[in-house]
């Protein structure tokens, strides 16, 4: 029996679209966040985009300031960090955590932001390759395991005159995607978690399911995969409100209304028994974590409490 976890995206890019990037506030988020009940914060990530502060830098304050939560990115677009200092930045983040750090990658996808792209000097279908090659490099130095650490794109061979991870073998490397044939081979093959982002829970377990056929396959314990789904919601009992809310939120962040963006990604506005329902049929496809972004910009605080309150118990009941 395992418990469903339920975790919170930080509002690092809302907080800077309404003019302060207010570092105290986001501390204070994690802290409510934490006495709470969730199990995870996590840190969103662009260079140039979407700006906002460092996830991995401001997970370092959140640590210090939290003592049980976990913390990740959702999701670290590593493909524009070089990867060996991305990976000593990565193990040293472990030790000032506790070991209680978990990383979503991603490669930027889906509303890829050309100006962002253009940043990096790599041929943009390259993306997929060399951010597997940087995985797999840290998954076999942080083992300890032998052979070379040269590939198509890098020598990381510096890997091995790094210090360990705080966590045996490192910390856990989530793949954000979605469950297009590659996604599920990638996962299933690399990854020790799936964060998709897909509206339709029917999709994600014939996703899911492909990922732990694909796993069997390849000599893996597909019950080493931990499932999860990033979703936007916002709880009001007044569903029209809750909805209303979320589209001036999804056009004010992607400049794409909520109908355009319920298409690419999971959404919900409406009363906190309805969002249980909906997540409910994402648990019984196989979801086992939850990051949740509170879809508002006036009041999130007052949405993770909501959250709490209501959804938390009621999927925690859902033991699996």
């Amino acid at each position: 029996m395992s418990l469903v976890r339920v975790g919170v995206l930080l509002p690092t890019r809302e907080t800077a679209m309404v003019g302060s990037y207010d570092f105290a506030g986001l501390v204070g988020f994690v802290e409510k966040a934490e006495a709470l009940g969730f199990e995870s914060v996590w840190a969103g990530d662009s260079f140039i985009a979407r700006p906002r502060l460092e996830p991995l830098t401001l997970l370092a304050a959140v640590v210090a300031a939290t003592e049980r939560v976990s913390v990740g990115t959702a999701a670290l677009i590593a493909i524009r960090r070089e990867p060996v200092t991305l990976a000593h930045t990565i193990v040293t983040l472990d030790h000032i955590s506790g070991g209680r750090l978990e990383l979503a990658i991603g490669t930027g996808a889906p509303l890829p932001i050309k100006s962002e792209s253009d940043a990096v000097t790599m041929k943009y279908a390259e993306r997929a390759g060399r951010i597997d090659e940087a995985v797999v490099s840290w998954k076999r130095a942080w083992s300890g395991q032998d052979g070379d650490l040269k590939g198509p794109y890098w020598d990381l061979s510096g890997l091995r005159q790094q210090p360990p991870p705080a966590q045996a073998g490192g910390p856990p490397l989530w793949l954000a995607s979605n469950a297009t044939p590659k996604a599920i081979a990638r996962t299933a093959q690399f990854y020790d978690g799936w964060m998709p982002l897909i509206p339709d829970p029917d999709e994600y377990g014939r996703g899911w399911k492909a990922i732990r056929e694909a796993a069997t396959a390849a000599g893996r314990d597909p019950d080493t995969i931990t499932p999860s789904l990033f979703a936007t919601v916002n709880l009001n009992p007044d569903a029209d409100r809750a909805r209303t809310e979320l589209d001036a939120y999804a056009r004010q962040y992607y400049n794409l209304s909520l109908e355009k963006m319920s298409v690419i990604q999971p959404y919900f506005g409406g009363s906190p028994e309805a969002c249980v329902d909906w997540l409910s049929d994402y648990v019984r496809a196989g979801c086992r974590h939850f990051v949740l972004r509170m879809g508002s910009f006036e009041n999130p605080e007052t949405h993770l409490r909501a959250t709490a309150e209501s959804v938390l118990p009621a999927l925690r009941e859902l033991s699996v």
